[in-house]
């Protein structure tokens, strides 16, 4: 069926979800024309978030780390390494400003002396920064679902790092936007793959790997089909993957709840790209069905992105296949919920 738009078929227009996760690109255009406070450069930078802003550092890091100097760590969780100190700028991503965990970690950079940022839409972690100079702060569009502000944590995150004087992030990036919006419009299309690879998992668990530098791919796509699609998913990178896991796929019986979803970087060296090809054709010769994705283009921020469109449409399919509404988050509020009420260490 040719026309109309991709979440028409799905059926789940009405949602917050497929409304907001097809903005992506426009997402990143907007912020990398965004009023970024003045910053001062320092020798190190750490990046901080839990879930999806997490991943937006994971997705900087992963493009930064084929040309920096410099590492670029992301931290997850409420505990500083010992070599975050005062020479260190710490970037706080917080979409809601509400995150226990980056609440915590805040008080911990000021503690610390340290220089911080923090990216956020509001919340208790902007009133901080407003009310208590607890560092300055970049403020991000309100008004979406966290999981789909993705393109506007990571273009906000870039150009902060671009001004920081870590990487080169605006001009790369809108080089980058007319091809993601070519690809994001192609899967209005019936027989696009997130309708191919929807069909092929939806029955069974899928583990989705990738090459190591596209790790945030293959994370995004698991995490928006836990979130979206109600599915339980899990995700790995290669050539890990060649030393362990191959042999569970290949010698235990219970392999076959499980879909193996491979996403081949056609630009990685050959050596790796022999590595995936190995690792294909053992799991080919057992007779597991494993769905490839082959990804192009110019750089790890490119390709990963490109993938990330791909994975937020295929769980998009899959919430329609299996008729869950895309905007509840009932576990992940509980669960909120519970930590909130025993936040005993984040009082002032």
């Amino acid at each position: 069926m040719a026309g109309g738009s991709v979440l028409e078929k799905f059926d789940i227009s009405g949602t917050e979800v497929s409304r907001q996760i097809k903005t992506l690109p426009e997402q990143i255009e907007a912020a990398l024309d965004a009023e970024i406070p003045d910053l001062l450069e320092t020798k190190k930078i750490c990046i901080c978030g839990v879930g999806t802003s997490a991943m937006a550092g994971d997705i900087i890091s992963d493009y930064a780390g084929g040309f920096s100097d410099v590492p670029l760590p992301v931290i997850r969780g409420i505990d500083l390494p010992n070599w975050v100190k005062e020479d260190t700028t710490v970037i706080i991503i917080s979409y809601s400003g509400d995150t226990t965990e980056m609440l915590y970690l805040q008080k911990e950079a000021v503690k610390r002396k340290c220089p911080l940022i923090c990216l956020t839409s509001g919340g208790e972690l902007g009133k901080r920064c407003s009310e208590k100079g607890y560092g300055p702060k970049v403020l991000l569009p309100p008004g979406m679902l966290s999981r789909c502000a993705l393109g506007s944590m990571v273009g906000h995150l870039g150009a902060v790092l671009e001004d920081l004087g870590f990487c080169e992030f605006r001009e790369p990036m809108k080089k980058m936007l007319p091809g993601l919006k070519v690809l994001r419009d192609s899967f209005n299309e019936e027989n696009s793959p997130p309708f191919g690879f929807a069909e092929a998992i939806v029955d069974r668990i899928p583990v989705i790997y990738s090459l190591a530098n596209m790790r945030s791919a293959s994370m995004r796509w698991k995490f928006q089909i836990n979130e979206n699609a109600k599915m339980v998913a899990f995700f790995g990178t290669i050539p890990g993957f060649n030393h362990n896991e191959i042999i569970g796929w290949t010698e235990d019986k219970i392999s076959e709840d499980f879909i193996p979803v491979v996403i081949y970087d056609d630009g990685a060296s050959e050596v790796l790209r022999y590595m995936t090809d190995s690792t294909l054709g053992v799991l080919m010769d057992k007779g597991l069905d494993v769905q490839v994705y082959h990804v192009t283009g110019n750089s790890n921020l490119e390709k990963n992105l490109r993938c990330i469109l791909l994975g937020d449409y295929v769980s998009l399919r899959l919430a329609q296949i299996r008729s869950t509404d895309p905007d509840q988050e009932y576990a992940v509020s509980d669960v909120r919920e519970k930590v909130s009420d025993g936040e005993e260490f984040d009082s002032d």
